[in-house]
């Protein structure tokens, strides 16, 4: 029998969201009622980061890649799943940190940030990258990253200054596919034969948007 995680977050209303200007707040309407219009539907509104989901390069890079134009052979197949579960608050991934671990095509990296989904400790001090690691997963031919945080780069660094999401941006220049916030991770007690099928909204020219990410085997 077919083992499958579902390793995205439920969309709802008053679900996290990160705190500033550009990432809306969830809000569900509903609009048709069985008792009354004979149907129930919803009115929808959310950002291209709600929740679970999926980075393309134009969320940085001018003129970037988009949502829609991901080559699906990225978004499916086996994939890597490196347990850093034990890395302490605000720890640096450096190059020499991901010498040990087996990396592939597609990589997620398992932090158990997850833990924190719910509170305002979900958005800062996780465990993240150093420019030296996203250039290392770079030589790699890392193509996809997968991680339960909230991003790759350093909470502590200054959103809009000098130097704002630097992995992020040395990643996406490269068309990396990023897919951030990733639940359930925890359920992954053996790391290896992993499949992954992520898949993002379909829309034309956008920055990112939620996905639905599973692994199977």
């Amino acid at each position: 029998m077919m083992e499958i995680i579902d390793l995205t977050h439920e969309i709802d209303e008053g679900m996290p969201t990160f705190t500033a200007p550009w990432h809306p707040l969830v809000h569900i309407k509903q609009l048709g009622r069985i008792e009354l219009e004979g149907r129930e539907t919803r009115e929808l509104c959310i950002g291209t980061h709600t929740g679970t989901h999926m980075d393309a390069p134009l969320h940085f890079i001018k003129n970037g890649n988009t949502i829609d134009r991901i080559p699906l052979d990225m978004l499916i197949g086996p994939v890597a799943i490196v347990d850093f579960s034990h890395l302490k608050e605000n720890h640096a991934v450096t190059a020499e940190t991901l010498e040990e671990a087996k990396l592939a095509k597609r990589t997620i990296f398992k932090f158990g940030w997850g833990r924190h989904w719910g509170s305002k400790k979900f958005f800062k001090d996780y465990p993240y990258f150093t420019a030296d690691a996203a250039e290392y997963l770079l030589s790699k031919k890392v193509e996809l990253i997968g991680i339960d945080t909230p991003s790759p780069d350093d909470s502590r660094i200054k959103l809009g200054g000098e130097v704002d999401s630097p992995v992020h941006k040395t990643l996406l220049d490269k068309d990396v596919v990023l897919i951030e916030y990733l639940a359930n991770l925890d359920r992954v007690r053996d790391c290896g034969g992993w499949n992954i099928i992520a898949l993002p909204l379909k829309i034309k020219g956008a920055d990112a948007s939620p996905a639905r990410v599973c692994i199977y085997r």
